[in-house]
């Protein structure tokens, strides 16, 4: 086996021996565990740990799952720098040993990302009702925003290149926002993402899970919307500099929208290739494409302002109407045009 298992724990029950067991029987993989500032380490304290196959690290103190994924990352890529790759399963019992090991196999053929996706189905009692419906509106804006389709964003069973694991390392976040933000570096760095169906569990209603719905959503929320942040930063330039046109230079609506949403537009090409859509490099098509859509966008906005100065509209606030149509035309038509990349979801 070319790959090795990870998981990560705080406070675990006796799902975790289970599950550890069942990894040293069937495998005979390295299998790397992380206590993340357990309390109670009566667990950690098993015989089963003492297996010259299973490293237990330990964090002083509680820093979350993502902190937890890239202690046992870095010690893998260190220690076991011929490893294609790890295995990542939760704790508490939620993930198959089955599952686990299909996932490993499936590494020794491929180099993406491999996601373990749960069924969430709204006709499966058995699925908690906060879980379908958190699972259901996470995908939906993922794809929106990103035009990837993933079928499990928040799945914790997954296959990881030791490439994807290295550019991990470098991800601010630390808890469970982190496998979002894997999801968004996969984009980046141009790697595939491949999805296997696994079995869904879940154990008294998924009591033992440490995520909150909340507040640990709003993070993962944040940065799904993180992609909307530079378009929108972009307009705000653009209306400030319409205004300033309008009111400072007494230009006619139509020169101060042409004027505004030239200097915007040198802004937000420049944001957008790095910041939003993660290229490093741009060549002449995608600063062609660019630009059209550039022309495009001030040919239908100066026909928007010059219905709105004929029929004697307020300028600033259908200013407003002009821009939220086109954002959405702008940032549909750049991701799936401009800076569309070559990655997809197999």
């Amino acid at each position: 086996m070319t790959s090795c298992f990870i998981i990560p724990a705080y406070e675990p029950n006796q799902h975790l021996l289970l599950v550890v067991q069942e990894l040293i029987e069937k495998t005979n993989a390295p299998l790397v565990v992380v206590d993340d500032g357990s309390k109670d380490k009566s667990i950690f304290q098993d015989p089963l740990f003492s297996n010259p196959r299973l490293t237990l690290l330990t964090h002083a103190s509680n820093l979350g799952k993502g902190a937890a994924l890239k202690t046992a990352f870095n010690v893998i890529l260190v220690q076991y720098p011929h490893l294609n790759g790890c295995i990542t399963l939760d704790a508490d019992g939620q993930h198959s040993v089955k599952d686990a090991i299909a996932i490993s196999h499936a590494m020794e053929e491929s180099h993406d990302l491999i996601l373990g996706v749960r069924s969430f189905s709204f006709k499966d009692k058995s699925i908690p009702l906060k879980s379908r419906i958190g699972n259901l509106l996470t995908r939906s804006i993922w794809r929106l925003v990103t035009g990837n389709k993933v079928t499990d964003t928040q799945t914790g069973l997954r296959g990881i290149p030791a490439r994807l694991m290295k550019e991990c390392l470098h991800i601010g976040a630390n808890r469970y926002e982190f496998e979002m933000e894997m999801l968004l570096k996969t984009q980046k760095i141009g790697m595939r993402t491949h999805e296997m169906p696994i079995e869904t569990i879940y154990i008294d209603n998924n009591r033992e899970s440490h995520f909150n719905p909340l507040f640990d959503s709003l993070k993962i929320y944040f940065v799904i919307f993180r992609f909307f942040a530079s378009s929108l930063f972009s307009c705000f330039i653009d209306y400030l500099a319409f205004s300033i046109f309008i009111v400072l230079f007494s230009f006619s609506i139509s020169t101060s929208f042409i004027l505004g949403r030239l200097i915007s537009g040198l802004v937000n090409y420049n944001i957008n290739k790095t910041a939003v859509f993660g290229l490093k490099h741009t060549n002449k098509m995608n600063f062609f494409k660019y630009v059209f859509i550039f022309i495009l966008n001030i040919y239908l906005g100066v026909v928007f302002i010059r219905y709105i100065e004929l029929h004697g509209y307020n300028a600033f606030s259908s200013k407003i109407v002009v821009e939220s149509v086109l954002f959405f035309f702008n940032f549909f038509l750049q991701r799936e045009w401009v800076f569309k990349r070559e990655t997809s979801t197999s």
